[in-house]
């Protein structure tokens, strides 16, 4: 159901390559957009449901661990999570509470505050909670508040869908609008001049596994949808362009917020730098594993093959 559907696909698809049959018996379960979930013998049926395969009866008659490769609102956020715990299914990654936590910007953000961890300036907006006049006092405040460029994004979503970068005071309006299709909490953050987009990988086996950071170098100044799943033009750089102190002065505050946020098993974790100073972005949960996703390249790096990985995250169930 969330706007990021067709990727988590696509990560699905590339589990299913990867997965070391030897080792597990795999179950496919697919939620279809009508809500309901069905029990398949290959991903291709996704495209003609029978619904004598639709599932009516507990999980647990179907499997025993659950590995989640679901993005985006609804099932990143903690709502399958919570119906795993109600059945009593272990499952692999962040449990409820991390998991809403990190998929709010809105909620993440305030959190951070209150830990002093540093983050680009923003304030946040419920579109249904405003009147028109409170909304128009706030985008008035807005204009004061900000210099432009700056970002409009609904606060629970991914892949950059809905977001907006925004040059002049005219446009904040039809960005909220655009915003507000995907989430009635809208967030607007300060740009940062020339930024670099940092990520690095977190997988907490029976040891700690960081990544070296990695840096997307973009081919435009906003890095949406389409370049993240079908032009391929930005590059990356592994490791980042930075110096020793920077690596890890990031490493330590990707592990630090990875624990304040009370994360299990693996996370991606995103940051800006910026004249020499360095911004969290955000957690991501349930990183993508699609063909040209960060966190089995980061992991490979550190000698973990896909498969490897795979299995390294199915052993961290809960």
């Amino acid at each position: 159901m969330s706007n990021e559907n067709q990727v988590s696909i696509s990560s699905a698809k590339n589990i299913i390559k990867n997965i070391d049959t030897s080792k597990y018996y795999l179950v496919l379960i697919y939620r279809h957009l009508n809500w309901s979930f069905y029990k398949i013998n290959d991903i291709q049926e996704i495209s003609n449901i029978k619904e004598e395969n639709k599932i009516i009866d507990d999980f647990k008659n179907y499997f025993d661990k659950a590995l989640l490769i679901t993005h985006g609102k609804y099932w990143e956020d903690w709502i399958l999570q919570s119906i795993l715990e109600l059945e009593k299914i272990p499952y692999c990654g962040c449990r409820v509470l991390s998991s809403a936590l990190c998929m709010d910007k809105w909620v993440f953000k305030t959190f951070l505050q209150w830990h002093n961890l540093n983050q680009t300036k923003f304030i946040s907006l419920d579109t249904k909670l405003l009147s028109k006049k409170e909304l128009e006092t706030t985008i008035e405040n807005i204009k004061k508040d900000f210099e432009f460029p700056i970002y409009i994004k609904p606060c629970n979503s991914g892949s950059s869908v809905g977001i907006s970068r925004i040059a002049s005071f005219y446009e904040i309006q039809d960005a909220i609008d655009s915003a507000s299709k995907h989430d009635s909490k809208i967030i607007i953050e300060q740009w940062l001049k020339i930024p670099q987009e940092i990520e690095v990988a977190i997988l907490w086996n029976d040891k700690l596994i960081i990544s070296k950071p990695w840096e997307l170098v973009l081919s435009k100044e906003f890095y949406d949808y389409d370049d993240k799943y079908n032009l391929n033009e930005a590059k990356v750089n592994i490791p980042a362009n930075l110096t020793d102190i920077q690596i890890q002065e990031i490493q330590d505050m990707a592990l630090k917020v990875y624990k304040l946020c009370d994360c299990r098993g693996f996370a991606r974790i995103d940051f800006f730098v910026s004249n020499s100073k360095i911004y969290l972005n955000e957690i991501n949960t349930l990183p993508w594993f699609t063909d040209i996703s960060m966190f089995p390249i980061l992991m490979n790096h550190m000698w973990i093959s896909f498969q490897e990985l795979i299995s390294h995250i199915i052993e961290l169930w809960y």
